[in-house]
């Protein structure tokens, strides 16, 4: 049976005394359980554990009844890929870093989303920068549909296109081909009738009085160049210098003597008047997350979030910050702090620093947001080539392996999933890579320490920190299977992702919205499951539904805590 007490602290302690727990069997030798706390004065809350010796005669006696007469509903959710992969390959074959597609022409259909999220999606992503509030209205509904009859978790993240310079829609052509040499002209001007051959729209009024002959421009964070070469009133001649693909509403930054040109992009807001209205669209359709592109200051995420939670009371839609320009890596901390997670958006950052930055920047924002508890995403290019071929290249695959080594929470497909050629491909490569390198890094051990400092505002949220750092621990010491959390907001189940722990972790609550939320992070399995404040009951009731359905067995060493008990248990499944 669990045990519960209630001990003083000592001050000079970082441990609790080792607490025994002893089997009904004469002959079982206690166990022991040492917790530790954080430093303070203050007595301790409430703590249960129970010994975890393997199941035989003499091993624990744990109450363990199949009936869950305390608890209304018995069901329990999860997807099907998941549980099927749990049944078949057990708890060590689960991928923990998880994988956000770019919804768009190609994968808009329900049998196209079903077949993303089968793939492994995790996060369904609607970009704002193409397509109508309609058009996205409906892969919204589409997902919401998959989810409820599939039983999938699958988040929406809805992308601002923010306020920096983009070209125009093309005319409505998916893409253009922009040759070496070529002559293109960029226009501020609007056109009544189709745009004329070589001809793009700007979004920004002041382009062509900023910018000077022999300025280089890129487009798409440098995926085609162009060297301006005459100005006529509002068109810009500009000859490619780096030929390459244009595709609609792609940023533009250009350089001039070797820097950023940056003047104008800091005169404009980073929401704009359309993001507003998407924005509002977004809160009105209920997505999970809103991804706020061009951050420059911590003030735009704070305000962002008090206008949604003005406007959405029912509802707890998480603000993702795209870090993509030099003012996003000066005030990086301060962003990281008031967001809910970052992107590193390389396309447009590597637009903005010199290209050989960008990877430690990456590494930067991810151990950063690691040590911040915030779920942190590296997208842009990571399998450009699978827009046109069905396989990738070898250099894509190690910078796709980087991200996993680097334990980042999410990978993005961009491109490869909305308007590629082989978006289920692209998907399949990013999951058995992941696999394949978290395997690797469990098994070689190639532990790096990392600092996690303390988080929280409170002494009980220093407590909930401490008992995921040793219920962490105590997993890889023991080699346990899984660890369980049970959770209403998530926030245990997020702290448990930020140590990175070996076993997958099955994170249950009974909230659909913090169940797709939680889909996000880092090696949290997501589970819709009824439970009560009772830790013996809820135990029973999971036991019970999971090993009904083939996913746990009898002999699994689990761990357990909770958000509602400040607890670890320890225990096997009967």
């Amino acid at each position: 049976m669990s045990q519960r007490l209630l001990l003083p602290r000592s001050p000079s302690s970082a441990l609790l005394p080792a607490i025994p727990f002893t089997s009904t069997s004469s002959s079982a030798k206690p166990t022991y359980l040492f917790v530790p706390f954080p430093s303070s004065s203050k007595p301790l809350s409430v703590y249960s554990a129970a010994a975890a010796l393997p199941p035989s005669d003499n091993g624990p006696s744990i109450a363990l009844a199949a009936a869950t007469s305390n608890l209304h509903d018995p069901s329990i959710e999860v997807d099907a890929v998941t549980e099927t992969e749990l049944r078949e390959n057990g708890f060590r074959s689960t991928r923990r870093t998880k994988v956000v597609c770019t919804i768009g022409p190609n994968t808009c259909s329900s049998e196209q989303l079903e077949a993303l999220a089968s793939g492994g999606m995790n996060v369904a992503r609607i970009n704002m920068c193409h397509g109508s509030r309609e058009w996205h209205r409906r892969v919204i509904e589409r997902v919401r549909r998959l989810n409820e009859e599939k039983g999938y978790a699958v988040a929406i993240m809805m992308d601002t296109e923010g306020s920096e310079i983009h070209m125009g829609d093309l005319g409505g052509a998916p893409s253009a081909k922009a040759e070496d040499s070529e002559v293109w002209t960029f226009t501020v001007r609007a056109f009544d009738s189709p745009l004329p051959e070589y001809t793009t729209n700007v979004n920004y009024e002041g382009f062509a009085e900023d910018v000077k002959v022999g300025d280089e421009l890129l487009v798409d964070g440098g995926m085609v160049r162009f060297e301006v070469i005459e100005k006529i009133g509002p068109d810009v001649k500009c000859r490619c210098t780096d030929p390459g693909l244009l595709l609609p509403r792609a940023n533009l930054t250009f350089w001039r003597n070797g820097s950023l040109v940056r003047e104008h992009n800091a005169m404009l807001p980073t929401i704009s008047s359309k993001d507003w209205l998407d924005i509002d669209f977004g809160i009105a359709e209920g997505v999970d997350f809103i991804a706020i592109s061009f951050v420059k200051s911590a003030e735009v995420i704070k305000h962002l979030k008090s206008y949604i939670a003005a406007r959405s009371r029912d509802t707890d839609i998480a603000v993702i910050a795209k870090i993509e320009s030099i003012d996003s890596l000066r005030n990086l901390e301060e962003i990281i702090r008031a967001s809910d997670g970052a992107m590193v958006a390389r396309g447009d950052l590597g637009a903005q620093i010199p290209l050989e930055h960008v990877p430690s920047a990456q590494q930067k924002i991810v151990q950063r947001c690691r040590q911040l508890n915030k779920p942190v995403i590296v997208a842009s290019q990571l399998l450009e080539s699978m827009i046109e071929y069905p396989t990738p290249t070898r250099a894509e695959v190690a910078d796709v392996s980087e991200a996993v080594r680097q334990r980042a929470d999410a990978l993005m497909l961009s491109g490869e999933s909305a308007m590629g050629q082989y978006p289920e491909k692209a998907l399949a490569v990013l999951r058995s890579v992941s696999i394949r390198i978290e395997r690797w890094w469990r098994d070689e051990k190639h532990y790096e320490p990392m600092e996690l400092p303390p988080i929280g505002f409170s002494f009980s949220d220093s407590i909930s920190e401490e008992i995921c750092i040793s219920a962490a621990k105590m997993a890889n010491n023991l080699g346990v299977d899984a660890l369980f959390v049970y959770t209403k907001s998530g926030h245990m189940a997020s702290l448990l992702s930020r140590c990175r722990p070996d076993c997958p972790i099955f994170a249950f609550t009974s909230t659909p919205s913090v169940r797709r939320r939680l889909n996000l992070q880092w090696g949290l399995i997501p589970f819709r499951l009824s439970f009560s404040d009772d830790m013996d009951s809820n135990l029973n009731k999971t036991f019970s539904l999971l090993k009904a359905r083939g996913m746990i067995k009898s002999g699994d060493l689990v761990i357990a805590v909770s958000d509602m008990l400040q607890s670890i248990q320890v225990m096997n499944v009967p």
